[in-house]
């Protein structure tokens, strides 16, 4: 009785408080949300930001050399990888800013050939169930190239 009460009870506490997660997990949506992002991709530099068209940029290496990096390389996902394409934000708005965010600092700190860049950037076009287009700005953490 008492394993089935506490398990009852931490059920209940997932499904009350599944709308403070950004995914909303353990939360019931009858209809999902209807949403798109668009992402687009800069890199910020000693001289200034720099936009990474689809997700590729080239910058220097710390021997001077001028290498070629890839989004796509380190990030898989076919929604967060789609740069500069408007797409459906599936599970929702708040739950692929969420992964975006992440996604910034982890490919940060995977390019250490990359000598120019201090941090990248996404500018995030959100268009909520149909409704009018806001610009979200995410930042990855800084970088020591």
């Amino acid at each position: 009785m008492v394993f089935a009460a506490l398990w009852l009870g931490g059920q209940a506490a997932l499904v009350l408080t599944a709308g403070g997660r950004p995914d909303h997990i353990f939360g019931f949506r009858m209809f999902p949300e209807a949403s798109t992002i668009e992402i687009h991709l800069w890199r910020d530099t000693g001289v200034g930001a720099m936009r990474a068209p689809g997700g590729e940029w080239s910058a220097r290496d710390g021997a001077g050399q001028l290498r070629h990096f890839s989004w796509r390389d380190r990030v898989r996902d076919p929604i967060l990888s789609s740069i500069d394409a408007r797409v459906f934000a599936s599970y929702g708005v708040d739950a692929q800013l969420a992964r975006l965010e992440r996604a910034l600092d982890d490919v940060a700190d995977h390019v250490p050939e990359d000598s120019e860049t201090r941090r990248l950037r996404a500018e995030v076009v959100v268009r909520r169930n149909g409704g009018e287009p806001t610009t979200v700005s995410l930042r990855s953490h800084a970088r020591n190239p």
